[in-house]
Parts: structure tokens; C-alpha cells; sequence
């Protein structure tokens, strides 16, 4: 078990900086830009990865382009049924992103090609006996749209606990197991967990 380290050093900003402007980059050309070994940059992107910050990497598409229309979904909801209604959308194809908002309304934002689908889908809405209301409205235009990460020099880490789910407030512990880091709040959640993993792996 070794103790992790939960805050971002300008090295780490450098290289999440340099993903975000071009997510294609090899290590080698980042390692050069930023200053640092090869290695240190793979390893930095690893770890990285493993705790959840970086989720991958995605091409970015114009909607507008591809003649997709675009609408924004407000949701009512009971603050208690906020996550039955979400687990409902979140795997709806047409649900590009899904925001569950501070009053426990869910914001959608909806993208489609065929009038008729999306007709279906806003009726299978009026079926799901837990929505209150639907607001809804048409993007026009897109004026700016870009990652709601923003990395800024301030920027820290708020990592959960693989196996409580808590955030890790004080000093956490990170596994290495089968060559990934796996990030853990104490050492009594490193060892449930770690018994957990080892069971799941045995009968897998």
C-alpha cells in the first residue's frame, strides 16, 4: 500500500493542457513541449486514468454539420426520485449529455435527425410516472461549446473511494494491482476492497 498524492503539480497541468488542445498528441511530442521524460509523461497519464480524471479521449463533431438538431430537456423531478428517473435516460442514444442539477431537476441536452424519434422519446417521457413537468427548447446556434473541465492553475483533485464511494479528504492510499493504480480513503477500505477484487477475480 503506498500513500497517494491527491493534488496536481504543474507538470500534471501542463500535460492535461496539452490533451485537452490536441487529445492525438504522442507522449514524446508532450514530453517535449512540457519538459519532462517520455516515461514520466506516460506515467503521469496512467495514473491519471486509473483515478478517473482523464476518461478518455473522443473526437469532437460539429452537430450542426452532420444536420443534427439540438434541444435542451429541463426535467422535473422529486428530489427523491431524481436518480429512478435518471438511470432511466442516461443510456438513451439520443441523450447526449445528462446534468442532474442542484433543485434535482435533470437537464438534458438532446440530439437528433429524425423528427419522428424524437417524438417517441418525448412520449416515452409522459410514461415515466416520476417526471412532474418538461420544459423544453430548441438550440439555434452554438456560439460556444467546449469541455466543462476547466483546468486552471487552482485546478485540485476530489477523488472517491473505490470502495466506499467518500471522497478522500485526508491522506488516501492507492493498490497497485495487476498493474493499475486503484485509489482507496484508508487502509480498511485498501483491504475490503482488496478482498473484494480478489474474490470477484477468483470466480471470474
Amino acid at each position: 500500500m503506498v500513500v497517494m498524492n491527491r493534488n496536481l503539480d504543474d507538470v500534471d497541468r501542463k500535460i492535461l493542457r496539452e490533451l485537452q488542445t490536441d487529445g492525438r498528441a504522442s507522449f514524446r511530442d508532450i514530453s517535449s513541449r512540457v519538459g519532462v521524460s517520455t516515461p514520466t509523461v506516460s506515467a503521469r497519464v496512467q495514473a491519471m486514468t486509473d483515478m478517473g480524471l482523464i476518461k478518455g479521449y473522443s473526437t469532437v463533431l460539429d452537430a450542426d454539420m452532420l444536420g443534427q438538431v439540438s434541444v435542451i430537456l429541463t426535467i422535473d423531478v422529486r428530489p427523491s426520485d431524481a436518480e429512478t428517473v435518471y438511470a432511466k435516460l442516461v443510456e438513451e442514444e439520443m441523450v447526449r449529455q445528462l446534468f442532474v442539477l442542484s433543485d434535482s431537476s435533470l437537464l438534458l441536452v438532446v440530439s437528433y435527425y429524425s423528427q419522428i424519434k424524437y417524438k417517441t422519446f418525448v412520449e416515452s417521457l409522459s410514461q415515466i410516472p416520476e417526471i412532474r413537468g418538461i420544459k423544453t427548447s430548441t438550440v439555434l446556434r452554438a456560439p460556444k461549446e467546449i469541455q466543462r473541465a476547466a483546468l486552471t492553475d487552482e485546478a485540485g483533485l476530489l477523488i472517491k473511494c473505490y470502495y466506499c464511494g467518500h471522497i478522500i479528504h485526508d491522506e488516501g492510499v492507492k493498490l497497485k494491482i495487476d498493474g493499475k493504480y486503484h485509489y482507496l480513503c484508508c487502509n480498511v477500505c485498501a483491504k475490503l476492497y482488496k478482498e473484494k477484487y480478489d474474490r470477484l477475480k477468483k470466480s471470474a
